[in-house]
């Protein structure tokens, strides 16, 4: 998981989450290994508490062999939310709105047992 800078607020942070767990669900009725990472930065010293950043949670899918095939975080387009779909390695990414779940899920499960696209 690459940690970024951008934090969000909780509320978003759970909802992110709550999207990216539906997906997860969905991976496992079709046997597919997943991992909702969620991330809280504390600023912790002695004379020094802040307040808890929530950075955007991220689902990692798996394949049979538990290598990473794919990492999924949501984006806020200009409209709506939307599935960035990331595959390991140099294949490109993609954005799918989250009302096209069905898509995402399609795509993760074959991405996960290394189905090849025709083109």
């Amino acid at each position: 998981m690459a940690i970024t800078s951008d934090v969000v607020s909780q509320s978003t942070a759970a909802y992110y989450g709550a999207l990216l767990v539906g997906l997860n669900d969905g991976l496992k009725k079709h046997g597919i290994r997943g991992l909702v990472v969620r991330v809280i930065r504390l600023h912790l010293r002695f004379d020094d508490l802040g307040l808890p950043g929530y950075v955007p949670p991220e689902l990692e899918v798996r394949g049979p062999d538990n290598r990473l095939r794919a990492t999924v975080t949501i984006v806020t387009g200009k409209s709506e939310p939307a599935y960035c779909v990331r595959p390991a390695g140099d294949a490109p990414q993609f954005l799918l709105p989250v009302e096209e779940g069905r898509e995402a899920l399609a795509y993760l499960v074959g991405t996960a047992r290394d189905w090849q696209a025709s083109r």
